[in-house]
């Protein structure tokens, strides 16, 4: 409908690394380029270097100093009077890009959207080329893996010289009853004629099912080469709310048409919820109290590196949702459009978050003359998500509370006031980025220094600071706090941030209404941020496998409305060396979730049962080690020691006299098989699509054999190909590319994608001693 056409477009580029004069002209033969696809991340693609400069924030995966892509393309007019863009959703970083040899443009930052016109320097019906250089030699880079090249998706949009503005509409919703909300829609309009245009603009509201639900239509005159804006109000009879429980969504689609033609449409998914704050009881939406069960998430995909994967991200996603996650805090960069797309769709709140540092590390030399554009980049991209409620300007920035420091948070709070006053703004703040006098200061002396921050900001965002929230209340009475990151499972005590309390900072939550929530550190382990032989940061509710480990159902067991038991033993493999002392309170004591400890025989073992059921009782092969009540452990730990004994446990959850849950482990036999597990077994063949094999070592009763370790080797047959390979390990040096891998805890991943053929993909996994498994996917045209 309309002139607007949205093309992807990822396929046909052309790549090399390293530095080439002329690259960016039309006639450069690029023959001998590699061809490829994006989104695409060529660090990932490289071995392992533990001399690497910055090697760990980077996970010691070398960078070129300078990657160039091209991509020939044709098109073909539809109409005399066309426009024509192109829209990078990301490029790590330092990006120029030229079109059929003219220079349109450059973005430092490597984690905003950004578009250009294209339009006077097309070649219509002939060839035309896209050249883009990505320059990822500045240093020091991110604190965590940032990836490099063109790591997110591509977009050829062409429309007409009448057109609503790339991210040019705003809704909001500002008023909201049971009976109907009332719906804003502010539509910004280009005119790129020379003369006056008049035109009609109609907006209709539509609902999931595609009915119509609202409409407006305002007549209007652009002047020549006139960008406009014009606001349309509308209402919503009987409004379904958007919230993680419900997360219905509605459409604004805005038609402009000219002398009763169309000539575009451009449609904006939107939710309709009601975010508000009670100084006293904390965040409430749509009416009801809320609690942020949440995590922080850094954008890499594990083995697939920066480059975004909509599948993969949404297999992480439900991970979290299984442990009654409601929302995420972006850490610490705007993210893909498509991710907030998913929690838009799946149901989680969202802090969104535009800088790390502000002056120091990779942004230092950009932040005088990028930090407007960029910011405002990401508020009117993502202003439209019903998942996000909040802005975040900051993290850790340096030189809290000084004076430089506070104008610029000022500065940045108040641009984000101006541009979206419907949402909160806040700064995660950590108190090692304070003055040395404070770092092991007085109580007081942090509360004076916090107050300053605090007049700043909408919520007061603190990391790592529970201990302290009491005294920060008591001197601030109507300040809401929110733990912008949380440890996993320790909590800080008296003075000390590092405190080994075995007390999760959930229970800060609970017990303060003036505290909005928590954000885990880390809901998902990340790449980067990390001291050799380790290459990423392994303290996560998840592995980067995608893997759950047995704390994240401590969290489960806290945030669940869903009756949840489970076991997980004491029980430490990691080498001490693998745990640098200033990482240790991120980490919980070393858990296993199986039962194959035959170094156990005779001997007693340590084990906790999480769960949010009023008694557990534990039982080994029919003998009862009675029932324990949850209430007499108010960390919510339930410790048990007990025999070793192989063959069989079990933990029955209880409410009053009915058994609502259980969780059961059987001790493996020797190895058998390998199993091959995949999480979709019909692929489309469009060259994209991938599939998780979960590949495990099993006994010949299926258990999975988690103390012995194998060598895999892994043939691919049909048109596809291996995109990635990981077993969760991140200490670990084997590449994430090819088709070896050790198992880790008995278990790895393997990442297949589609080609373009119609077929059989069949994967084969064998191993020394005669170990063999397989799984078989079919790849379809006609997918649904």
């Amino acid at each position: 409908m309309g002139s607007r056409v949205i093309t992807p477009f990822n396929t046909k580029w052309r790549f090399m690394g390293g530095n080439y004069t002329g690259a960016e002209k039309m006639d450069y033969n690029d023959e001998q380029w590699r061809l490829l696809q994006v989104p695409h991340d060529w660090s990932i693609e490289q071995s392992f270097d533990p001399h690497m400069l910055y090697g760990g924030n980077q996970a010691y995966l070398p960078r070129w100093s300078v990657g160039w892509y091209r991509k020939h393309f044709n098109v073909k007019p539809s109409s005399p009077k066309q426009r024509v863009y192109i829209q990078f959703d990301g490029i790590h970083n330092n990006s120029e890009v030229w079109i059929n040899g003219h220079f349109v443009g450059k973005r430092p930052y490597g984690y905003v959207s950004f578009q250009y016109d294209l339009t006077p320097y097309i070649r219509w019906g002939e060839d035309n080329v896209i050249a883009v250089k990505v320059d990822n030699t500045t240093l020091p880079p991110d604190r965590w893996y940032s990836g490099s090249g063109i790591y997110r998706n591509v977009w050829l949009i062409c429309t007409d010289y009448i057109h609503v503005t790339e991210w040019g509409t705003y809704i909001t919703t500002p008023e909201i009853s049971p009976d109907e909300a009332k719906v804003s829609a502010k539509i910004q309009v280009t005119n790129h004629h020379k003369h006056a245009i008049e035109c009609n603009i109609v907006t209709e509201i539509l609902d999931s099912q595609g009915q119509v639900k609202g409409k407006i239509e305002n007549r209007v005159t652009l002047s020549g080469f006139e960008t406009g804006e014009m606001e349309q109000k509308t209402r919503v009879l009987e409004p379904e709310l958007w919230s993680p429980e419900n997360p219905v969504l509605y459409e604004a689609q805005t038609i402009i048409y000219c002398d009763n033609k169309e000539v575009d449409c451009y449609r904006t998914p939107f939710g309709i919820r009601e975010v508000k704050l009670d100084a006293q009881k904390g965040l409430f939406l749509n009416g009801s109290s809320l609690k942020l069960k949440g995590v922080c998430i850094h954008h890499d995909l594990g083995c697939l590196g920066a480059a975004y994967h909509d599948t993969a991200m949404k297999r992480r996603l439900q991970k979290l949702k299984e442990m009654g996650c409601n929302s995420i805090r972006f850490a610490h960069n705007p993210m893909a459009p498509e991710l907030l797309d998913l929690c838009d769709q799946m149901g989680f709140l969202v802090i969104d978050e535009a800088f790390d540092k502000w002056k120091s590390l990779s942004y230092e030399h950009l932040y005088d003359e990028w930090w407007e554009k960029d910011l405002e980049a990401m508020l009117v991209r993502d202003r439209n998500h019903p998942s996000v409620f909040m802005w975040s300007v900051g993290n850790e920035v340096e030189n809290q509370g000084q004076p430089s420091m506070l104008k610029m948070l000022e500065q940045l709070v108040a641009f984000c006031h101006e541009n979206d006053p419907t949402r909160l703004v806040t700064c995660a703040l950590e108190p090692h980025n304070t003055p040395i006098s404070l770092h092991d200061g007085s109580i007081e002396a942090k509360v004076e220094h916090t107050k300053l921050l605090a007049q700043r900001v909408d919520v007061l965002g603190l990391n790592y600071q529970e201990q302290w929230y009491e005294h920060y209340r008591s001197a601030m009475p109507d300040t809401l706090i929110i733990g912008t990151e949380t440890f996993p499972y320790y909590r800080g005590k008296d003075n000390r941030v590092k405190g080994y309390l075995p007390m999760n900072p959930w229970f800060d939550v609970v017990n303060h209404d003036y505290v909005m929530g928590q954000f885990v550190w880390s809901g998902i382990d990340y790449l980067g941020e990390t001291s050799y032989p380790s290459k990423g940061w392994s303290s996560g509710l998840i592995d980067t496998c995608g893997f759950r480990k047995p704390v994240s159902y401590l969290q489960q067991s806290l945030w669940s409305n869903q009756p949840v038991v489970h076991i997980a033993v004491l029980h430490e493999r990691m080498k001490p060396e693998h745990n640098p002392s200033w990482t240790m309170h991120w980490k919980s004591p070393g858990m296993e979730d199986h039962w194959t400890f035959p170094e156990y025989g005779g001997k007693l073992i340590r084990l906790v049962t999480f769960t949010n059921c009023e008694s557990v009782e534990l039982i080994v092969n029919d003998e009862s080690y009675g029932e324990r009540k949850l209430a007499d452990y108010p960390d919510h730990l339930i410790k048990w020691e007990l025999p070793y004994s192989p063959g069989k446990i079990r933990a029955i959850g209880s409410n009053g006299n009915q058994k609502v849950c259980e969780h059961e482990l059987t001790t493996a036999g020797l190895p058998y098989g390998l199993k091959l597990q995949a999480d979709r077994t019909v692929l489309p063949a469009d060259g994209h699509e991938i599939s998780h094999v979960e590949v495990t070592v099993t006994d010949q009763d299926g258990i999975i054999v988690p103390n012995q370790e194998f060598d895999l080797t892994f043939k691919l047959h049909g048109d596809g190909r291996i995109l990635g390979i990981d077993n969760g390990d991140l200490t670990s040096d084997e590449p994430f590319q090819g088709n070896q891998i050790r198992t880790h805890r008995g278990r790895c991943l393997v990442i297949v994608q589609s080609g373009y053929l119609a077929g059989e993909l069949l994967l084969q996994a064998s191993a020394d001693g005669g170990l063999q498994g397989e799984t078989r996917l079919n790849i379809e045209h006609e997918y649904k």
